[in-house]
Order: structure tokens, then C-alpha cells, then sequence
């Protein structure tokens, strides 16, 4: 994917890191449940919204070979979706076959427009093989295959912290006209902020996942930005802040790229432009137009 080929340019990136902040306080402010989602796909079966996809030219690994642009998932009829018994009633299935043949493919949620502002996306997986590096859970983006303009957010896996596995991982990439190129990622973080590897998402194991993306003050975030790595090298990016939960818990939270959600952004279930599909299971897909507190998310994930 981009991080093959840019992984010169993010070497130090990775040693630097992101600047990890620690949750704020809670404040009575905060509601007791979350409020509707804008969007919710339960996956009791099939609907009109979930539509599989594949892509063209894939390799016989699964991965699309063209690290530089990609190719963007398109509907395929033989990329057939399945619904099985999930974590509430059915769950989508992703078999990672197309024509009866073993290959990446995905679904695409349709009908999605969540602005440019804050946002919150949250979901239910269960992987049914190990996740390798760039996998992706949840994708979203626009002009995907443009690297003079991309902008795109994955839910994913790396081992790119001391070579151990991270999941997940949320990284992110903006570039616009060839220009103000970000590409900032974080995992998980130890309660005293300090970047550590953990494996939250694994093979067999409902695991439920909550990525808050908050552009603005709030009372749980004072600063309302975030920063990864250090001001005055080619790598630091000052952008929006990102919080991640893992059964309602904090896993992680650092900076997201500038720009990556918009009324224009495609968004996929177990696939991205570059790398090996996903297989396994993935319920109650959930998506609001705003940043959901600490509080809030703690309440959706029961």
C-alpha cells in the first residue's frame, strides 16, 4: 500500500510517533446514551444500502499490485454478500471469494453523507482469519486513486511499533494538489499516554469498535486538535483529534488527516484500494455527524 512505498519518508514518523492525549474527565454535561445514529446497516440481511464490491486486476495475493494509486472497489454481482448469525440476530458476511474463486472483496455502504465536521462510526467485527498489515475493517474516503489528491481514513491492523501487532490501528492520509501531504497514524496507548502494542481485534473474538473524530473544543477534549510528531519536521501534521474504543473503553487517540470526510466520501466494509480483503464478520454498522462523548460511547457498546 502508500506505506511500502513511502516507508522511507515515515521512518521516523513511526519513532517519533503521534502526541498521545488522556481522556478528560467526565462532566454533567455528558448524555446519559448516545443520541440516534444518522445512519445504522443492522445486516439482518440483505438491503439495497450493502452492496458487495471487488476489484479489478487484483493479484493472485489479493492485493491490487498498484501501490501509488490503487484501484477503487466497484459493485460486483459475483461478489456475492452473506448473512450469518451475527453478534445481535445476522451479521454480514465477507468471504473473500468472487465467481466461486478466492479473491478480496467488500461491501459498500450507500447513501452515507456525514459533512465535514465531527464524526463517529462504530461496529461490531469478528475476523475469521489472522488480520495482516493494511487490512482494512472499515474504509472511507474520497478521491481514493488520486495521490496528488486522496483522502482517505482506514480502520486497520500494523506491526509498525516495534515490529509488534497493533489492531486497531487508525490511520489517515490528505494531500491536496500534491501539497500539505499528511499521513498520520496511532494505535493503542497505556493510561499514562505512552505508545504500546496491543491486539485488540483477533481471529474468532466479537470485538466492538468505536472511532470518534472531533473537529472543534469540547468538554472532553479542551484542545479540540491533536499533533503527531515533532513541529518542524517533514512528518508533523497539527490536525483533528481521533479517539478509539474497544468494548467501550479507550484504546487510543491521536491526530487524523485534514479533510478526510466529506459529502462526496465513499465508505467500505473490509476493503481498501491496495491490500488483501478481509474475511469474517461484521454487524451493526452505526454512523453519526458528530463526536460522540467518552460517555456516549461507553452506553452504544452495551
Amino acid at each position: 500500500m502508500y506505506k511500502k512505498l513511502l516507508s522511507g519518508v515515515l521512518a521516523a514518523a513511526m519513532v517519533v510517533g503521534g502526541a498521545a492525549y488522556a481522556a478528560q474527565p467526565q462532566t454533567a454535561a455528558d448524555a446519559a446514551s448516545a443520541p440516534k445514529p444518522k445512519y445504522t446497516f443492522s445486516m439482518n440481511g440483505a438491503s439495497k444500502k450493502v452492496v458487495g464490491v471487488a476489484r479489478k486486476g487484483d493479484t493472485a495475493s489479493g492485493g491490487t499490485g498498484k501501490t501509488k494509486t490503487g484501484v477503487l472497489p466497484t459493485a460486483n454481482k459475483k461478489a456475492k454478500l452473506q448473512y450469518k448469525k451475527g453478534k445481535h440476530g445476522k451479521a454480514l458476511y465477507i468471504s473473500r471469494t468472487v465467481g466461486g474463486k478466492a479473491a478480496s472483496m467488500g461491501a459498500e455502504l450507500k447513501g452515507v453523507k456525514l459533512g465535514n465536521g465531527s464524526w463517529t462510526v462504530s461496529f461490531w467485527v469478528k475476523p475469521e482469519t489472522d488480520l495482516s498489515n493494511f487490512m482494512a475493517m472499515f474504509f472511507t474516503g474520497s478521491h481514493i486513486t488520486d495521490p496528488k489528491n486522496t483522502k482517505w481514513l482506514s480502520i486497520t491492523k500494523d506491526s509498525w511499533l516495534d515490529n509488534k501487532s497493533n489492531s486497531p490501528t487508525i490511520w489517515s492520509h490528505s494531500v491536496s494538489n500534491g501539497k500539505n501531504d499528511q499521513f498520520p497514524w496511532y494505535g493503542h496507548q497505556d493510561k499514562k499516554g505512552k505508545w504500546t502494542a496491543d491486539l485488540a481485534v483477533s481471529k474468532g473474538k466479537w470485538t466492538h469498535i468505536t472511532l470518534v473524530v472531533n473537529t472543534k473544543k469540547t468538554s472532553w477534549d479542551k484542545k479540540g486538535y491533536c499533533e503527531y510528531g515533532k513541529k518542524g519536521e517533514k512528518t508533523y501534521v497539527k490536525s483533528y483529534h481521533a479517539w478509539t474504543y474497544v468494548n467501550g473503553k479507550l484504546f487510543g487517540n491521536g491526530t487524523v488527516a485534514k479533510g478526510t470526510m466529506s459529502n462526496s466520501n465513499k465508505f467500505f466494509l473490509g476493503l481498501n484500494a491496495w491490500d488483501t480483503g478481509f474475511k469474517g464478520y461484521i454487524d451493526d454498522v452505526k454512523l453519526w455527524n458528530k463526536a460522540l462523548s467518552p460517555k456516549q460511547v461507553k452506553a452504544i457498546a452495551k
